[in-house]
């Protein structure tokens, strides 16, 4: 059987990321823009600010009429205009004595040097009790009274200060999470270049799921609706979902025309070596065979094949039939080939935790168990006093057992090598999507 990390590194090692595509992205809905990844860098069309601004609201002043204001000593100003953001105010020019009432990201008055904030002014002489301003005023008032000097450049954010026309904002590989989406929109580009998503066809197979199965055995496809998640989740769109009955003309049939319209096919069911498993023979007849056994548990009957076709789908992954096997297996493979298919470079992250129950995991294979950290009251995960996760293994283990997938944070990573951790000992972690969310118990 062929390792986990062997398989990977054949996979990632080949899979070709999808082809690019110039994208106006303000034509685009930002759900289609969300989670895909760029084929190209994003620079900056311009400086950011593109013009001095004000920092906050108040008075832009010339800090020399205020050096020797004092709360004994106040200065008065006279208002000559009100500048606001998106307005370029070109017409206000400070001569000695004036003053502008400011927005913030308002441009900067031709001859003013600082800003002063609303609440440290007042409309009247502070010495006869004048209170200061808790927010500019309604109206534009005739003079505004200061009572402490202002520093040259202060509350003032400076032309390019966050961006200089050309730089780098985004790099080749970003994905377009709701923070790089943002920083496109104010990059100034008009299109940007994006890997296509995966395009995915699932396919679930057993007459037990099937409309023809006797009612007091069949049991819902559950497969199906859990992979369509985890791909959509992973990035992907996918394009159908259909059910196979155990018929080796159908699974044939079936996985030919599904092949011609995806980037990835994903089955589950009818890869091991029952009499009914069709699905492991029809995948060879229209894929290259890279594994057909992995040293992993759960998931040893996963099928991983490669396309011969120069188009269709480039890959196929037949998983187990067992929930818990199909979804740690399109979790450890199948995710990590769709953002190499769609063009993510990022490492995967190294998470590691400590156990508060002993665990066995079998000889001479990769064991991922499901566990849930431990949480205190208020649903948010327990840290043991060096900051690292405290975690269990839940007790349902079994590969049929798919309702403790909805209570496990994270799959232990327990290498071939170990066959027993007790409490206390480190495990390595690879989240599940639970893992960053709180959880009343």
């Amino acid at each position: 059987m062929m390792r986990l990390d062997e398989l990977l590194a054949e996979i990632l090692g080949t899979a070709a990321a999808l082809p690019a595509e110039d994208v106006e992205w303000r034509e685009a809905t930002v759900g289609a823009l969300l989670g895909r990844h760029l084929a190209a860098p994003i620079s900056a069309a311009f400086d950011l600010p593109r013009v001095d601004v004000s920092a906050m609201d108040g008075w832009a002043v010339r800090s020399g009429d205020l050096a020797a204001a004092t709360a004994a000593n106040p200065v008065v100003l006279k208002v000559i205009g009100d500048a606001a953001a998106g307005r370029s105010g070109a017409e206000l020019v400070l001569a000695p004595g004036d003053c502008v009432r400011i927005a913030t990201g308002a441009p900067m008055p031709q001859g003013a040097d600082a800003v002063v904030v609303v609440e440290a002014t007042s409309l009247g002489d502070p010495r006869g009790g004048a209170p200061l301003l808790e927010r500019s005023p309604a109206g534009l008032p005739a003079d505004v009274w200061f009572t402490a000097p202002a520093r040259a450049g202060a509350a003032i954010r400076r032309r390019g200060e966050d961006v200089r026309t050309g730089a780098q904002l985004l790099g080749e590989g970003a994905e377009l999470d709701p923070a790089a989406i943002g920083v496109l929109a104010g990059s100034g580009a008009a299109r940007c270049t994006l890997r296509r998503r995966p395009r995915v066809v699932i396919l679930s197979s057993g007459e037990e799921i099937g409309a023809g199965a006797d009612a007091s055995v069949a049991i819902p496809d559950s497969n199906g609706p859990l992979l369509e998640a985890l791909m959509i989740a992973a990035g992907a769109t996918v394009v159908a979902r259909h059910h196979v009955g155990d018929s080796a003309a159908e699974a044939l049939a079936v996985v030919r025309e599904a092949a011609a319209g995806c980037d990835l096919l994903v089955t589950s069911g009818g890869v091991s070596v029952g009499a009914h498993d069709y699905m492991g023979a029809a995948l060879s007849d229209h894929f290259d065979t890279v594994v057909h056994r992995v040293a992993i548990q759960p998931g040893k009957p996963l099928l991983v094949g490669k396309g011969r076709e120069r188009s269709g789908a480039a890959w196929a992954l037949g998983l187990p039939g067992n929930p818990v096997s199909a979804f740690v297996t399109a979790t450890l493979v199948a995710v990590p080939l769709l953002r190499a298919l769609a063009g993510d470079t990022a490492p995967a992250e190294r998470l590691s935790g400590r156990l508060t129950a002993p665990l066995t995991s079998p000889a001479a294979r990769r064991s991922f168990p499901r566990l849930a950290v431990e949480r205190d009251a208020d649903g948010w995960p327990r840290r043991d006093a060096d900051g690292t996760l405290l975690v269990a293994p839940l007790e349902e283990q079994g590969s049929h057992q798919a309702s403790a997938l909805a209570r496990a944070d994270y799959l232990g990573d327990i290498p071939e090598t170990c066959e027993r951790l007790a409490a206390g000992d480190a495990v390595a972690l690879i989240a599940l999507p639970r893992a960053s969310r709180r959880s009343a118990r």
